[in-house]
């Protein structure tokens, strides 16, 4: 059988056990619980303002790239080209006046959403050296690695369409065909990307 016989004094209270020794209970504050309810209360105000973003601007909507152009279909004569590319049926093409390596010539028709150029048929091809001049032109093939195998820059192997001449790893085109160099040579270059409907 316990006896209390206790008195009040500034957040202490003692007491007395039935064997007469003394106990005293102290209210004890638990240090970082203040810090734990900034944190938890600013991550919960953060996740709303997420929410509210994402209801209302809708974003990301798709995820897939978002479209300079909608998507349309049209005939070959009414697509359109940026300013300064030529079109060749539903083909836009770019001839450079700059000489660049070609990684830096295939990094700069990537930033016009481009190429460099794939040829579909000898009539592109007929057509481009019709407005090369006498320079020569990097174009969209490359070998991989060590394999002997030309690839186009949108992955596609080479058909037997074409004859590439020279040893080297990158291809380019002049008036008289398409012939390979060292890569890091500095050449013009061709881009080429879909037209867009109007």
């Amino acid at each position: 059988m316990n006896i209390f016989v206790g008195a009040k004094e500034m957040g202490k209270t003692e007491t007395e056990n039935w064997d007469g020794t003394e106990v005293v209970e102290q209210e004890v504050k638990r240090p970082g619980k203040g810090p734990k309810k900034v944190l938890v209360i600013s991550g919960v105000m953060c996740g709303g303002i997420a929410f509210l973003l994402w209801a209302t601007f809708g974003f990301p909507r798709k995820l897939k790239n978002p479209r300079i152009f909608k998507e349309k279909t049209c005939a070959w004569n009414a697509t359109l080209c940026p300013q300064g590319w030529n079109r060749i049926h539903n083909k836009c093409f770019f001839l450079s006046e700059q000489e660049k390596t070609w990684r830096d010539s295939q990094a700069n028709c990537m930033a016009y959403h481009g190429t460099l150029v794939i040829f579909s048929s000898q009539n592109e091809v007929d057509i481009l050296t019709y407005y090369m001049g006498p320079s020569s032109y990097w174009i969209g093939l490359k070998k991989q690695n060590a394999s002997k195998h030309w690839i186009w820059a949108n992955g596609d192997a080479l058909s037997n369409r074409f004859t590439i001449n020279g040893n080297e790893k990158c291809a380019f085109i002049f008036k008289k065909g398409i012939s390979s160099a060292n890569c890091k040579d500095m050449k013009k270059y061709i881009c080429s990307r879909e037209g867009v409907c109007p």
